[in-house]
């Protein structure tokens, strides 16, 4: 509601685009798999990039096995950026759409999940926390990263590091240059090493993020 208030005090009160429903449920859903495929792969590139935040990610990359849980294995703190990534995303697209084609909107999905998710879980992006390497071929590495793409985004060769942040779609990484294809790869292990040894337990998973941020602004202010 704020976001379609605000759109009207920038740009005026004005008459719903007369579309097809067809056409609107179609414009929206895609917006909002668009729009939350960028704002992931934002914050998480500001997760690797921002020396303090990725203290917070350095949990999920300290994994040296990958199994399907590894995707649970993430901070509080960094579920909790998450979860306003997500808030902010949606509210974003559904405010936009709301002012432009009014407030009957409707997304296409499959059992309750975008049906551009649901198409992409079903093509095997569910493995990309596996041992399974499944690779999609350059060109639709192209436009989708695949399961193997974000296995060598967890590769513990500093050649990969930072590499692949996206999700779905691998445009985002073509524009900021941090793109990689997986026939460019051989054998892979994963970790972060001797940083992740603080990570072997629950108590340090929880705790060692805070004790390492704060001896780097000791170090920075002392």
């Amino acid at each position: 509601i704020g976001v379609a208030s605000g759109f009207e005090s920038m740009l005026g009160v004005h008459q719903p685009i007369v579309l097809s429903s067809v056409a609107i449920v179609a414009i929206f859903t895609l917006l909002l798999f668009v729009f939350d495929d960028f704002t992931r792969f934002i914050l998480h590139y500001v997760l690797h990039k921002v020396p303090m935040l990725w203290e917070f990610h350095k949990v999920h990359h300290s994994a040296t096995v990958l199994t399907p849980f590894t995707v649970y294995r993430s901070h509080p703190v960094e579920n909790y950026l998450y979860a306003c990534r997500m808030a902010l995303t949606q509210g974003f697209v559904v405010g936009l759409c709301y002012y432009l084609f009014g407030p009957t909107l409707k997304m296409i999905d499959i059992i309750g999940a975008n049906v551009f998710v649901f198409a992409f879980n079903i093509m095997g992006s569910n493995l990309r926390h596996s041992h399974i390497w499944l690779s999609w071929g350059d060109k639709i590495e192209g436009v989708f990263l695949s399961p193997a793409q974000h296995q060598i985004h967890h590769s513990d060769n500093v050649k990969h590091f930072d590499k692949n942040f996206g999700t779905a779609l691998s445009v985002w990484d073509r524009l900021f240059n941090c793109f990689l294809r997986a026939s460019e790869v051989g054998a892979l292990s994963f970790g972060i090493g001797k940083e992740g040894e603080m990570h072997k337990s629950i108590i340090n998973i929880y705790i060692q993020p805070f004790v390492q941020i704060y001896k780097k602004l000791k170090q920075r202010f002392s």
